[in-house]
């Protein structure tokens, strides 16, 4: 972790290069070129049935070390914090006041058929409606396009000399496991606690407030592997999965209708519980599988143990032969309540003067904001839209990188003015 913060008042100015990835410029516009630079190496998650990604996998620390952090460097910044799990920030200000923390993250999850994910290709996409310049690429709007808005802002900052009262910290988060430990790392290791933090994200321009979280309980089932001419008769130590499965299913949607008429949250909505996957195995011909595996999601509400969320669902299949139920990777809800979200002054100040208004939601899936908000800070989503398909092709218009390139200027010179 480096030192004290240097003040942004002596950082030399910088030209409005891109960053260094070895590939020219496409447009002459910084946040554009950043942008079709990063969008140009692969971030993503493989396909398969493994779909977390460990922070130090050398996907994301060739793209971490090798083009982010230098692209930070070449605006000029100086002051990084070397963060754990391959993680950084980057400081500005003068320390002495509020602390203000915008947070992209690396992992791509989306768009795994897209025909050429890498290729940060400028074009209009008349035939998706769209009458304006966008950029292609896997993960440019769930992620690339948050990271270019923190390299221009780094840039401009270091540019124009920016006197900043107080703490900004761009922060670069490599959570791709469900979870919050990547961003709990960061908080332990920060130099100061964030008085709000802004996660960037493809909320269509809407400032979340928060979202529902989820646990993922996984029911494994065991029973005996047989030839489909000859079933086991689904006596006692003979059990046929793929019946076992059933039963369990049809408990599992018995449960789901009474966690969702228990309890609904006003602003957030209601608790569920969802099997969304079945895998089993073996997979050979003709042949009754010998286990087999249920993901539930169970969806939570601010106040529910996620522990004994899972512990109810065991309860549920409690009798069923060869049943196993544990719970699997967590991400808690976060909820910015009215009374604390005068916090978000400068954010919606700035919203509005780029839209005309500030909008207000809720994501409807789960993110990292719980982590923070699990202490106490008061944490918001933010960023372009999403347009693209969810497993084709992923593009953000140009003009939307710009608004939200000009929006976090606005919130961070808001935010830490003078």
């Amino acid at each position: 972790m480096s030192g004290a913060p240097p003040a942004a008042t002596v950082r030399p100015a910088v030209t409005g290069r891109p960053p260094a990835t070895g590939e020219p410029a496409v447009t002459g516009e910084y946040v554009v070129d950043a942008l079709a630079a990063l969008a140009r190496v692969p971030s993503a998650v493989p396909l398969g049935s493994r779909t977390l990604i460990e922070p130090d996998d050398p996907i994301l620390v060739r793209y971490v070390q090798d083009h982010l952090r230098p692209a930070f460097l070449a605006t000029g910044a100086t002051d990084v914090i070397d963060l754990p799990a391959n993680q950084f920030a980057v400081r500005f200000g003068d320390g002495d006041g509020p602390t203000l923390a915008l947070m992209a993250y690396t992992p791509t999850q989306h768009h795994n058929l897209m025909t050429d994910p890498w290729s940060g290709r400028i074009r209009t996409p008349i035939e998706l409606g769209v009458d304006e310049p966008c950029l292609f690429g896997q993960g440019v709007s769930q992620n690339k396009a948050h990271q270019a808005c923190l390299l221009d802002l780094a840039r401009w900052l270091v540019a124009e000399r920016a006197e900043l009262h107080g703490t900004l910290l761009l922060c670069v988060n490599n959570e791709g496991r469900s979870s919050h430990d990547c961003s709990r790392a960061i908080l332990d290791a920060l130099p100061r606690r964030p008085d709000l933090v802004v996660q960037l994200f493809c909320t269509g321009f809407e400032v979340s407030l928060g979202n529902r979280g989820r646990v993922d309980v996984i029911v494994d089932v065991q029973g005996r592997a047989a030839h489909s001419s000859n079933p086991p008769d689904g006596g006692p130590g003979n059990g046929r999965v793929i019946d076992i499965v059933a039963d369990a299913v049809v408990r599992l949607r018995e449960l789901d209708a009474v966690v969702r008429a228990r309890a609904e949250h006003p602003e957030l909505g209601r608790e569920q519980v969802v099997p969304y996957l079945v895998s089993y195995e073996p997979l050979a011909p003709h042949t009754l599988p010998a286990s087999a595996r249920i993901t539930v999601d169970r969806r939570l509400l601010p106040g529910t143990d996620p522990a004994q969320a899972a512990a109810e669902i065991a309860e549920a299949l409690a009798g069923l032969e060869g049943c196993q139920v544990r719970p699997g990777v967590t991400m808690l809800p976060a909820y910015l309540p009215p009374e604390r979200r005068e916090v978000l002054g400068a954010l919606d100040a700035a919203v509005r003067e780029r839209f005309g208004e500030s909008r207000h939601g809720f994501y409807g899936g789960s993110f990292d904001a719980g982590g923070p908000s699990e202490r106490g800070i008061p944490t918001v989503m933010f960023g372009v839209p999403a347009e693209g398909d969810l497993l084709g092709d992923d593009f953000v218009r140009l003009s939307a990188v710009r608004d939200e390139a000009a929006v976090l200027r606005d919130t961070v010179t808001r935010f830490l003015r003078k």
